[in-house]
C-alpha cells in the first residue's frame, strides 16, 4: 500500500507543476488540477477497494498520513478556484480588501476544529486509535457533516485533517497574494517562480530554522514561518506542518543537522576543488 500511494502522490506533484507551467491564469489552473486530483484519488479508492489493512496500525497510518496527503490538494485547489471566481473585479484596493475576509473565513474553520488542530500540530499520536480508525467518532460534539462520507474509504478526522492541512496551504497562498498586492505586483498571483527546490522539504525546514536561530533574515525580527513562508514563495514549494518536520529533526538520534552538514562539506569540497585548479 505504502509504495502505490507513495507512487499516486509523486505523479499528481508532477502533474500539477505541469498545469502550473501551462497557465498562469489563476481559475484556470486550480480547475485543472482539482481534475487531475480527483482522477488521482479515484485510482486510490479503487485500489483500497480490495485491499485489507494488515493491523490497525496500517490503517491509521493511511487515514491520518497517506489519504489526507492526497485529499488535501483536492480540498485546496477546490477553495481556491472558488476564491478566484469570488475575487472582484475593480480597483487594486478591491481586491486588497477582499483576501483579509477569505482569511477570517478559513480561521473560523480552525477555531471550530481547535482540538484536532493542535492534535495535528503538535505532531501527537496517543489518540491515534481514537481518531483515525473507520469507527472512530468526530472530534467535536458540534455535528459537521463531511463530504467525503464513504465509510469504507473515509473517516471523519481523516477527512477534517485533510481540510486542515489544505487550509493552512490556502493561508499561505493568500498571504503571499497579499504580500505581492502589497508590493505593487499587479500581475497574477498565481504566477509562479521560475526557481524550484529540488533537495527535500525537510531540507528546506532546517535551513529556515537555521537561518531564523542565526538572526539571518531582517536582524532576527522575521519568525520561522514568515521565512519558510518567502522560501516557499521563492523556491514553488509547500512544506507543509514545518513544526511537526521540525519536532522530528530534534529527535533523531545521530545527526540532528543533515542538511545544514552535507551544505557545509559540499561548499568545503567545492574550494577545495578550485583551490587545486591553481
Amino acid at each position: 500500500m505504502k509504495a502505490f500511494v507513495e507512487a499516486l502522490f509523486v505523479e499528481m506533484e508532477k502533474s500539477l507543476k505541469e498545469v502550473s507551467r501551462e497557465t498562469s491564469n489563476g481559475l484556470q489552473k486550480a480547475e485543472r488540477c482539482c481534475q487531475v486530483i480527483n482522477k488521482i484519488l479515484i485510482r486510490l479508492k479503487e485500489y483500497m477497494a480490495g485491499y485489507t489493512f494488515r493491523d490497525q496500525e496500517e490503517e491509521i497510518r493511511f487515514f491520518k498520513e497517506y489519504k489526507p496527503l492526497l485529499f488535501k490538494e483536492l480540498i485546496f485547489y477546490s477553495e481556491l478556484a472558488y476564491i478566484e471566481a469570488k475575487k472582484p473585479i475593480g480597483k487594486k484596493e478591491q481586491v486588497k480588501s477582499y483576501y483579509p475576509h477569505v482569511l477570517d473565513q478559513i480561521q473560523e474553520f480552525f477555531v471550530r476544529n481547535q482540538q484536532l488542530y493542535i492534535y495535528y500540530q503538535l505532531g501527537k499520536s496517543d489518540q491515534d486509535s481514537v481518531l483515525f480508525l473507520r469507527d472512530s467518532k468526530p472530534v467535536s460534539l458540534i455535528p459537521d457533516y463531511s463530504f467525503d462520507f464513504d465509510p469504507t474509504f473515509s473517516t471523519v478526522n481523516s477527512s477534517k485533517l485533510a481540510k486542515i492541512m489544505a487550509c493552512e496551504n490556502l493561508t499561505d497562498e493568500i498571504r503571499k497574494t497579499i504580500y505581492k498586492l502589497e508590493m505593487g505586483n499587479e500581475g497574477d498571483a498565481g504566477e509562479l517562480s521560475s526557481h524550484e527546490w529540488t533537495d527535500s522539504k525537510s531540507a528546506l525546514i532546517e535551513l529556515a530554522y537555521a537561518l531564523h536561530s542565526r538572526g539571518a533574515v531582517n536582524h532576527g525580527k522575521s519568525d520561522v514561518k514568515a521565512i519558510i513562508t518567502l522560501m516557499e514563495s521563492l523556491f514553488n514549494v509547500q512544506v507543509g506542518n514545518f513544526y511537526r518536520t521540525f519536532q522530528s529533526m530534534r529527535g533523531r538520534k545521530k545527526n540532528r543537522t543533515i542538511f545544514l552538514d552535507s551544505l557545509k562539506e559540499s561548499l568545503v569540497k567545492r574550494m577545495d576543488d578550485t583551490d587545486m585548479g591553481f
